[in-house]
């Protein structure tokens, strides 16, 4: 399991696009930080908690904005070029990030070259292809993908939503998990 994420790891990092505009770089900025910390780390969430101690984390009432009304610990994540939030659910193997702007299309474009086509031996599934309207943001799309090995019943699943209006609150949430079915 930690050598197909090493895989993506080095596909994301060896990446030679080049962004131009505000929100391709957030796009970018995004996507390189979902691969390094949510991809990277899935296997050993706990670990990366524990690479996090020293850093700040959001109390308790801003952090249950970005987790959904479950239990976790949420951090702020700096970058250049945009705000970003890092969400690990308490006693599960799941990670979020979340992205305030971004150029959703480059978003999705990104996401889906690396989750749709898996390193072999993986079998992917795409479970889900929607558009909802929403009060808060807009109309969203969201695209999930799950990740299997033939005779194991653990699964990986990366989701991906955004939502391209300006006015919405959360233009990009990512998350990747291992699920049991």
């Amino acid at each position: 399991m930690p050598r197909f994420i090493a895989v993506i790891l080095m596909l994301t990092l060896t990446s030679t696009a080049c962004f131009g505009s505000e929100g391709d770089k957030q796009a970018n900025s995004f996507f390189y930080l979902y691969s390094s910390l949510c991809l990277k780390n899935l296997v050993d969430l706990d670990a990366l908690r524990e690479k996090l101690k020293p850093v700040p984390k959001f109390p308790p009432e801003h952090a249950a904005l970005f987790l959904g009304g479950r239990t976790g610990d949420a951090w702020p994540v700096p970058d250049e070029h945009g705000t970003f939030v890092l969400a690990l659910l308490g006693g599960k193997n799941f990670c979020a990030l979340h992205a305030r702007r971004a150029n959703t299309e480059a978003v999705t474009k990104l996401f889906t070259e690396l989750v749709a086509h898996p390193p072999a031996p993986f079998i992917v599934k795409q479970l889900k292809n929607e558009q909802v309207q929403t009060a808060e943001n807009g109309m969203t799309h969201t695209v999930s993908y799950e990740w299997s090995l033939p005779d194991v019943a653990r699964k990986l699943l990366f989701t991906l939503t955004t939502a391209p209006s300006e006015s919405a609150q959360l233009q990009v949430l990512g998350s990747a998990a291992i699920i049991q079915p």
